[in-house]
């Protein structure tokens, strides 16, 4: 979880508070309750969870805020990316994982997915049994998110590839670019993409859109 926004979650709080005044009422003491777990969801970087709850609670605000919804969909892709590269490291850095050295995507992984697993199968009678099954494990998850990742990134690319806003645009190019690093959590180019801090205005303009939508008229 993200700390240390203490200061800016009570500007924002007042900031959304001018902007859709509300009298304080069950109904919004239990909307405040719903946001702010969507919101921590988040800041935790567990998209799916906030989208989960935001369509089971809030079923038109994504609806009617095509710009908050297509920001959670474009960090959910990040957030594939960034998990990805954190197994991808941890595996790499505990030996199991062979570096292909260079700067390749991660198509080379998903196309070397066969030879990878014959090659720890190969290795088998070299190492403790219980070691390789737990590697090979992880390989097939590693491999699943990568196939999930790409799968994900055509359906946004499809989803949003005529939308007219420059902002889109950007975006989708920004996210996208991040596959073409092999470790790009350690890139200089687009680490800050990756960077958690990145949650945080998602999680605002949600929870603004969420505390507006539910805000008495």
């Amino acid at each position: 979880m993200i700390h240390g926004f203490d200061v800016k979650e009570d500007e924002d709080a007042g900031h959304r508070q001018r902007k859709c005044p509300t009298q304080f009422t069950k109904t919004t003491f239990l909307d405040t309750n719903n946001s702010s777990g969507i919101r921590t969801s988040i800041l935790d970087g567990d998209v799916d969870k906030a989208l989960k709850y935001t369509n089971a609670y809030y079923p038109h605000v994504l609806k009617d805020n095509e710009n908050v919804y297509f920001r959670l969909r474009c960090r959910k892709f990040i957030e594939m990316i960034r998990r990805g590269a954190e197994m991808h490291n941890s595996s790499t850095t505990n030996g199991s994982k062979k570096s292909n050295g260079h700067n390749g995507d991660w198509y080379d992984d998903i196309i070397n997915h066969d030879m990878d697993l014959d090659d720890h199968h190969s290795q088998s009678n070299n190492w403790d049994r219980m070691d390789t099954e737990e590697t090979v494990d992880n390989q097939l998850d590693y491999q699943n998110l990568l196939q999930d990742t790409l799968v994900y990134g055509q359906v946004l690319q499809a989803e949003f590839k005529n939308d007219p806003r420059r902002e889109v645009s950007k975006a989708l190019e920004d996210a996208f670019a991040l596959m073409a690093y092999q470790d790009p959590l350690n890139a200089k180019e687009v680490a800050h993409l990756l960077d958690p801090s990145g949650r945080v205005t998602v999680a605002e303009e949600l929870n603004s859109a969420i505390l507006c939508k539910s805000a008495p008229v």
